[in-house]
């Protein structure tokens, strides 16, 4: 078994999945969250001025509409006193035109309470739009920044890919359903060098019958490690 080239596969493969891990942790991750979730908080704020002044505006309509009726109902009974000769009659006419007009009265505040929230909603309306296109380039460029990082990586996995398929191709199909298992069993790490006197992938000494042993094994032969198992290159 070609220890070269199972530590080359190793480090190759720990460089992708450095590669995986570093994706989702990217500065540039964070700023485009940011600008997705700034814009998202604006239009959320567009949209509820949005719907104050359409309040605003439909308040001022029924209002207007109401006033209109009350309005012409008053003139309809201005008219129908001017005819009446009995008092009794004339004093309900005259209490019924008053209560119409302190109706129109409260109408008339409410139109001016609902003119006052449209012009707020209006002016906050304008800020928030005024703001929308600055969070919009702002969102746009970390994008592109996030698109320009992760292609940066794409070029960075596709060179360790390559390298990794030459690799490969120096060993048999046996020894990389070995290497693969012993991956898999130590959470990526299956390959380790022997340093001194001890095992680079669980940090433990050897003793020095092991290391012995390890030494001893034949030319062509990659030992596993006694302490952990991992596959032991020297």
């Amino acid at each position: 078994m070609n220890a070269a080239t199972l530590i080359a596969l190793q480090e190759i493969d720990t460089a992708l999945d450095a590669i995986v891990n570093k994706r989702p942790r990217l500065a540039e991750v964070a700023a485009h969250q940011a600008a997705t979730a700034t814009l998202k908080t604006l239009r959320a704020s567009i949209a509820a001025a949005e719907g104050r002044v359409a309040a605003a505006q439909a308040a001022i309509e029924a209002a207007e509409h109401a006033s209109a009726e009350l309005t012409k109902k008053r003139t309809r009974l201005e008219a129908q006193l001017k005819t009446v000769i009995a008092p009794r009659e004339a004093e309900a006419l005259m209490h019924e035109i008053a209560t119409i007009n302190s109706q129109r009265g409260g109408l008339d505040d409410d139109e001016l309470a609902a003119l006052d929230s449209l012009g707020e909603g209006e002016a906050t309306l304008a800020a928030l739009q005024a703001d929308l296109p600055g969070g919009e380039a702002q969102l746009a460029a970390a994008l592109a920044a996030l698109n320009t990082a992760n292609a940066g990586l794409d070029a960075e996995a596709a060179e360790l890919s390559a390298r990794r398929e030459s690799s490969v191709a120096q060993l048999t199909p046996d020894e990389l359903n070995h290497y693969q298992q012993v991956r898999a069993q130590f959470g990526g790490v299956g390959v380790a060098r022997l340093e001194g006197s001890h095992c680079s992938g669980c940090h433990m000494d050897l003793s020095p019958a092991e290391l012995d042993g390890v030494k001893s094994a034949p030319a062509g032969e990659v030992p596993e490690c006694p302490q952990c198992g991992r596959i032991l290159a020297r």
